[in-house]
C-alpha cells in the first residue's frame, strides 16, 4: 500500500487544469518550478483570481497539506531486543502532514508512507535493542516519550503525532514464560531452604532451653536433698511434707521403727547380760571386774547402744592374767603367747586420682561426635555480581545456602574447613568471613555492582590470605594451601590491570589453589586458562548455555570439591579433585 502526496503523479500540469484534478483535498499547496532558482509556492492565502489568470499556462505540482493519519504492524521484521535472538512486534499508529510541499516535490516522494514508517522502524530498531525481551512494557513507554514531540523530516513532511504498542512474538513469550516458571521455582526453593534453616535453628533453641531447665531443676533438687537428713526417719518426714494426706501412713512407720529400736535394745541387753554371766562361770573375769561390767549393762540398757567389750588383753585372768601374760604399761602385750591380740596396722592413705587428659592433645579435643580434623583448609568462594549476573544471581544466592547445607549435615567436613565468601564487581567485598560453616552462620542476599573488575578482587586476595592462614597456624598444627573458588560471567572491564596483582598473588608463598569457572560471556577457555593456578583448574560452560543453567551446575562443583577437600583433611592429606557436573567442561578441553 502507497500513499502519494503529489496529487498530480509527480508530473507537473498546468495550473489551469489544477481544478479539475480528482479528489482534490481543501487544503494543498500550488508548487511551481524555477529553472536555476528557489521554486514558487502558491497557497491557500495567494489563491486569488488574479493569481490563477497570471500563471494560467504555468507548470505546477499540486501537493496535499491535510493531515494522515495510518496504522502500521510491524510483524515481518519485529523489533530484535538486547539479547539478539528474541524480538518484539510492534503495532503503531502514526498521523503526518507535508509541511514544506517544495522539497516533496524535489525529492520526488512517490510514497509517504514509506518515507514516515522508514523513519519510525529506524529509531523504533534502535530502542528495542536497549532493553531485554522481558521489558517489553518499558520499551514501550521509551518510545511513546521519544516519539510524543513533533518530529520534522527532511523529505518535506511532519509526524505529528505516534504512539506503539509492543508484545513478544511467539518464540519471546515462550521464552519468558520458562524463565519465570525457573524464577518462580527458584523463590520456591529459597523459601524451602529458609524455612528448613529457620526450623532447624529453633529446634536448636528449643532444645537448649529445655536442657538448660532440666540442668537447673536438677540443682536445686541437689541442694534440697543436701539439707534433708538421710535416715529412715528424715525420708518419712520428706514423704510427708510432700504427701500430707497420708499422715497415718507415716505414723505407723515411725511408731514401728520405735518399737523396732527399742525390741533391738533388748536383745542387746539380754546378749549382754548373757555374756557377762559366760565369763564369770569360766573365770575369765573376777569379782573386781563386776562394777566396770555392771556400769556397762547399765549404760547399753538405759542407752540402747552396745558399749564395747574390752579385749582379752583388757580382761584379767587367774593371778592377774586370762591365760597368757599380763600387758605391761604400754597396754601391749610382750610375751606373744597364745591368745594375744596385736594392733592392726594403720590404714595407708589412697594414692590421689588424676582427672582429665594430659598435655594440649586433651585441650584440643572437639566437643562433637566424629573424628576431628587434622588440619584445617580455607576456602574462598568468590563470586561475579557484575550487571550480566542479573539473570542467575538469585541461583548463586541458593548456591551459597546449598552449601551451608551441605556442611551443615556433615559437621565432621565442615570441622576441617573454614569457609570465606567474597563478591566483586566495581569494587571487592567480604561478604562473610573466614568461619566454620554451620547451621547458624549469616548467609545474606548478594548484591548488584555496576562493573565488572578484577584487580580488586586478586588485590583483596593478597591481603587476606597471608593474614587469615598465619591466624589459623596459632590454633592448629597444620594449615593446608588455601582454595579460591572464582566464578566470572563476563571479561574484566580492566584488563591491563589485574594481570599485575594476579600474577603477584600466585608468587606469594601463600599463592592459593585457584579454581575458575567462567559461564555467560567469560566462557572462554584463554581467560580462564590465564586466571587458573593450574590449566586443569580451569572449567567453562559448555557453548549454548544459559546463565541460570550454569549457576546450578557451578553450585554442584563447588558442593562436590568442598566435600572431596574436607574428606582428604579429614584422613591427614591435601587432595585436590574436580569433577565437572553436566554442563561445564574442563578449560582445556575446549582451547
Amino acid at each position: 500500500m502507497t500513499l502519494s502526496l503529489i496529487l498530480n503523479d509527480r508530473k507537473p500540469t498546468e495550473r489551469r487544469r489544477v481544478g479539475k484534478l480528482s479528489g482534490l483535498p481543501p487544503s494543498f499547496a500550488v508548487v511551481y518550478p524555477v529553472e536555476h532558482g528557489p521554486w514558487e509556492m502558491e497557497t491557500r492565502r495567494d489563491r486569488t483570481a488574479t493569481q490563477r489568470i497570471l500563471h494560467a499556462n504555468r507548470m505546477c505540482y499540486v501537493v496535499d497539506l491535510s493531515d494522515h493519519r495510518r496504522t502500521g504492524r510491524l510483524s515481518n521484521t519485529p523489533l530484535t531486543c538486547s539479547d539478539g535472538g528474541h524480538r518484539f512486534e510492534a503495532t503503531f499508529d502514526v498521523g503526518f502532514r507535508v509541511h514544506d510541499p517544495v522539497r516533496l516535490v524535489q525529492g520526488n516522494v512517490a510514497d509517504a508512507l514509506a518515507v514516515v514508517y522508514g523513519y519510525l522502524t529506524t529509531r523504533m530498531r534502535g530502542y528495542a535493542a536497549q532493553f531485554a525481551i522481558d521489558r517489553a512494557v518499558e520499551a514501550q513507554d521509551y518510545m511513546n516519550r521519544a516519539f510524543a514531540a513533533e518530529m520534522a523530516l527532511a523529505e518535506g513532511i511532519t509526524i505529528y503525532h505516534c504512539t506503539v504498542l509492543l508484545e513478544l512474538d511467539a518464540a519471546a513469550r515462550g521464552f519468558v514464560q520458562k524463565v519465570r516458571e525457573a524464577q518462580r521455582d527458584q523463590l520456591l526453593g529459597h523459601e524451602v531452604h529458609r524455612s528448613a534453616e529457620d526450623r532447624a535453628l529453633s529446634e536448636e533453641r528449643l532444645t537448649n532451653i529445655a536442657e538448660e531447665a532440666r540442668r537447673a531443676r536438677e540443682q536445686r533438687e541437689r541442694a534440697a536433698l543436701a539439707e534433708v537428713r538421710m535416715d529412715f526417719r528424715g525420708l518419712v518426714l520428706e514423704h510427708l511434707t510432700k504427701h500430707p494426706a497420708e499422715t497415718e501412713q507415716a505414723m505407723n512407720l515411725l511408731l514401728r521403727m520405735e518399737e523396732a529400736k527399742v525390741a533391738r535394745g533388748d536383745i542387746r541387753e539380754e546378749r549382754h547380760v548373757e555374756l557377762v554371766k559366760y565369763l564369770i562361770e569360766k573365770g575369765v573375769v573376777t569379782e573386781v571386774d563386776l562394777p566396770w561390767l555392771r556400769h556397762g549393762a547399765l549404760e547399753s540398757g538405759s542407752s540402747g547402744g552396745l558399749v564395747p567389750m574390752p579385749t582379752p588383753r583388757q580382761l584379767p585372768g587367774p593371778g592377774g592374767a586370762a591365760g597368757g601374760a599380763r600387758p605391761d604399761a604400754a597396754g601391749g602385750d610382750r610375751s606373744g603367747g597364745a591368745g594375744t591380740v596385736t594392733d592392726p596396722p594403720r590404714p595407708t592413705a589412697p594414692a590421689p586420682t588424676r582427672w582429665g587428659g594430659s598435655g594440649p592433645a586433651g585441650s584440643r579435643a572437639r566437643g562433637r561426635g566424629g573424628p576431628s580434623a587434622t588440619g584445617l583448609v580455607p576456602v574462598y568462594v568468590v563470586l561475579d555480581v557484575s550487571p550480566g549476573t542479573e539473570a542467575c544471581r538469585i541461583d548463586l544466592g541458593n548456591a551459597l545456602r546449598s552449601l551451608q547445607t551441605v556442611l551443615g549435615n556433615s559437621p565432621d567436613v565442615a570441622s576441617a574447613i573454614r569457609l570465606s565468601v567474597l563478591t566483586y564487581a566495581e569494587r571487592a567485598e567480604v561478604l562473610v568471613p573466614l568461619v566454620e560453616m554451620t547451621w547458624g552462620t549469616g548467609v545474606p542476599d548478594l548484591r548488584a555492582g555496576t562493573e565488572c573488575r578484577y584487580r580488586p578482587v586478586f588485590q583483596r586476595l593478597l591481603e587476606l590470605l597471608p593474614m587469615e592462614t598465619e591466624r589459623l597456624k596459632e590454633q592448629v598444627e597444620r594449615v593446608y594451601r588455601p582454595v579460591v573458588f572464582f566464578l566470572t560471567t563476563r571479561p574484566p572491564e580492566d584488563g591491563g590491570e589485574w594481570p599485575a596483582v594476579h600474577a603477584e598473588l600466585m608468587r606469594h608463598h601463600y599463592h592459593p589453589h585457584l579454581i575458575v569457572c567462567g559461564i555467560g560471556a567469560a566462557a572462554e577457555p584463554s581467560l580462564v586458562g590465564r586466571l587458573a593456578s593450574r590449566p586443569e583448574l580451569g572449567v567453562v560452560a559448555v557453548p549454548d548455555s544459559d546463565l541460570v543453567r550454569s549457576s546450578v551446575q557451578f553450585s554442584v562443583l563447588l558442593q562436590n570439591t568442598v566435600l572431596s577437600i574436607g574428606r582428604s583433611a579429614l584422613a591427614g592429606a591435601m587432595e585436590l579433585q574436580l569433577s565437572c557436573p553436566e554442563g561445564l567442561t574442563p578449560g582445556t578441553a575446549l582451547s
